[in-house]
């Protein structure tokens, strides 16, 4: 249990500065029905430092009279795995001529018959 006369330490953390911008919402035109839909287009330096770089793909919230805008973390395409030897050959048998294909399919079923 604390003393009676002991103070709590009070312990502060730096919180950045917010940064307000405005904008208007504008609107775009249909080029085929010459229809207007509303636009708001975001752009500036400010992007990249509030973490939004350049392909960074988004999540947006929508609600009524608000829109929360989150970076995601970008798709990384899984690595391909390495294609067997055999499917590397006959990949370019495939782009023999007829005559060699029918040649090594001969050969490839003599093989196997002998087994």
């Amino acid at each position: 249990m604390a003393k009676q006369d002991s103070k709590s330490e009070v312990v502060t953390t730096e919180v950045p500065e917010l940064k307000n911008r405005r904008y208007t919402v504008g609107y775009i035109r249909d080029w085929k029905t010459h229809s207007t839909s509303a636009s708001i287009t975001l752009k500036g330096n400010w992007l990249d430092d509030a973490g939004f770089k350049t392909g960074t793909p988004l999540k947006i919230r929508v609600m009524p009279g608000c829109l929360v805008l989150t970076a995601q973390e970008p798709f990384v395409m899984p690595t391909p795995q390495a294609e067997p030897e055999i499917m590397q050959i006959l990949r370019k048998v495939c782009k023999l001529p007829r005559r060699k294909q029918t040649h090594i399919t001969d050969y490839i079923e003599m093989v196997i018959a002998k087994k």
